[in-house]
Order: C-alpha cells, then structure tokens, then sequence
C-alpha cells in the first residue's frame, strides 16, 4: 500500500515535468537557414502580330473611246512587197508576229504598235480595214444587221487582245467592230508622223454619201456635222462622223466615182513633197498630187506597189488649224484610192493596240 502512494506523486512528477519538457519545445522556436527565393519571372509581353503587306492597289480600269478607229489592217496580195515599200516610204518598223494561230507582220510607229499586214485571202485585191472601238462586238454586229449591213467574219476573241468582228455597211464598205481588253490608245495632242490620223468614207454618188451619213449613226451611234472648207468660189462642205465632241471619220465623195463604196486610212507625215519621187521608185503610183487644203495641210494619196490606197497628209501648224470639234484633223474630200476590193474575213489586232485594243491590234488603234 505504501508503495503503491509513493509512485503516484513519482509518476505524476515525471508525467509533469515530460508534459513541460513537451510545451516548452512546442514553444520554442526553432531556427532555421533562410533559403534564397529565386525572382518571379517577368510576364512575358505577348508577340505582336508580324505586318501583314498592304494589298496591292486594284489596277484602273480600262478607258475606251468608242467610235474611234484604234487599229488598221493591210491585207495584201504580196506581204514581201507591202513591207519594203511602206518601211521604206514611211518608216515603219515592221516585224513577223504569231497571233491566234496566224502569222502576221506587226507595224510599229513612234513607238506604238498601229497595224497590222497580212495576206489577202482568195482573189481579193490589197486593201486597209479600220477597225472601230465599240462598247460591244456583238450588241454591235447586231445592230449593223438590222441598218441592212453585213458579217464579213462574225465576232471572234483573241486572247488578252479583244473580240472583233469583220463588217461592211449596205455600200459595201468594210470595217471591223473592235472592243480590246486593255485601253484604247489616247487622242495625241497632234498628229504623230507615221501613224494614222483620219479616215475618211469614200462616196460613189450622192445616194451612196446619203446612205453612209444614215447608215454610222443608226448602227454604231456617231452623228454627224459639218466643216465649211476653203473661200470663195473654192468654198465646200466637208461631212464629217463624230462621236461626243470629238470628229472621227469623214465622208466624202469619190473622184473618180469607180473609188466609191470603201473606207481611205490617213497617216500624218512631216514632208509631202519629197513622196511623190519616193513613190514611184519603190513601185507606187501616186493617185492624187500633193495639194494645199486650207486649215487642214497639204495631202496626197498613193497606192502601194500592190495597190492597196492610202491618203498621206502634212498637218498645218496648229495655229492655222481651223476650229475642229476633235482632235483629228481631216484631210481633203474626194481622194482617189485605188479600187476597193472586198476584204477577207480574219484581221487579227496586235497585242496594245488598241487596234490602234486591234490593236486591233484593233490599246485600243
């Protein structure tokens, strides 16, 4: 029993001083190494977006000049003979080009392509074919079927060129229709020697001169106006076809009547006088001596050495030009081509031309 109360105190101190052993270290604050905290990385700004280019400017869009004949073919019974005499006569830089499957001579002038030479089909005679711009190949054909003109050739494209077709009016006149996917060559503000610069209808009577002033502009919208040229006695009406404000074509009677029924290009040239020699040397002939035509210049006209016509003229200074209502300036009435033949169907307008397009050409000529 004794026993047994002496280890109650001893149990009790021992558990007391391990309970105050236990707190104290529980108390106690323990030391420790700090251990170095590495830095937060810095946020991250996010990339920026890399410049995306500027899209390229949508190019302009084409400008075309409807009535304006942009493109010239010759269509030539000897291509050889045709090319000696025009790069002689008039400079031209001539060169073969395959286009839409056909070989074809590319005619250049103050830089631009102007036409085109190409073989006369069948037992046709060398002859030009002008092509006019138009704001629709077809809509065009149409409406020149319903004034009683004719399809040549009906509308065909050339690829990153135009569409075209070969026509003729109820004289038998023929011309293209040209719309060219590039723009039609501008007006210069005067006549570049070399290229052309007017065409002018030939008329074989009066009823047929009637019949083209009501023909143009029933089927391809031009109208018609007047030029009074010369004094006195010498004083004559000059018809002409325009287009908005701007003259194109004239029509004119044919001397001798035989020329009528057909279109007469004209080229601008820087002498006059000196052609007559050089026509004949290179196989020509001259059909109308050079001669003054007031406010206008000084005009002859030829036919090459295998007889396709052509009007050459001299523009007067600009301060003697009478008042136009366009840039061109036409040349005399009643040029004496040489006989029009009915032209083969398949002008081809060289690349930029606009045809004078043609280029064709028919950008446009």
């Amino acid at each position: 029993m004794q026993r047994t109360t002496l280890l109650v105190p001893f149990l009790g101190a021992s558990l007391a001083v391990a309970l105050a052993a236990a707190c104290g270290s529980e108390s106690k604050p323990q030391q420790t190494t700090p251990v170095a905290q590495e830095p937060a990385p810095a946020p991250q700004a996010a990339p920026e977006p890399a410049p995306q280019p500027a899209p390229a400017p949508e190019p302009p869009a084409p400008t075309f000049l409807t009535g304006k004949w942009v493109w010239f073919e010759l269509r030539t019974t000897d291509v050889e003979k045709s090319k000696a005499f025009y790069s002689e006569l008039l400079g031209w830089q001539i060169e073969s080009q395959e286009m839409a499957g056909m070989k074809a001579e590319l005619v250049k002038a103050g830089g631009k392509d102007i036409a085109t030479i190409t073989p006369a089909e069948g037992k046709a005679k060398s002859h030009w074919v002008p092509f006019v711009s138009v704001p629709d190949v077809d809509a065009a054909v149409k409406s020149i079927e319903e004034q009683k003109g004719k399809v040549v050739k009906p509308a065909t494209d050339i690829p990153q060129i135009g569409r075209f077709a070969i026509v003729s009016d109820p004289t038998g006149a023929e011309f293209a229709v040209f719309k060219g996917v590039n723009s039609d060559p501008p007006d210069p503000p005067a006549p570049v020697s070399g290229t052309f610069m007017w065409n002018e209808y030939l008329a074989k009577n009066k009823k047929q001169h009637a019949a083209a002033l009501a023909f143009y502009p029933a089927a391809l919208g031009f109208t018609t106006s007047q030029m009074q040229m010369g004094e006195g006695k010498k004083k004559s009406s000059y018809d002409m076809l325009s287009f908005g404000e701007t003259a194109r074509a004239g029509v004119t009677a044919a001397k001798p009547a035989s020329m009528g029924g057909q279109w007469l290009p004209w080229v601008a040239v820087d002498d006059i006088d000196s052609l007559p020699a050089k026509v004949k040397t290179l196989k020509g002939k001259v059909l109308v001596k050079p001669n003054d035509i007031p406010s206008v210049g000084r005009a002859m006209v030829v036919a090459d050495s295998t007889g396709a016509a052509l009007g050459l003229l001299k523009a007067a200074p600009m301060g003697e030009q009478g008042a136009q209502p366009g840039a061109a300036q036409p040349p005399a009435g009643g040029a004496q081509p040489a006989p029009g033949a009915q032209p083969a169907p398949g002008a081809q307008p060289a690349p930029g031309a606009q045809p004078a397009q043609p280029a064709p050409a028919p950008e446009k000529k």
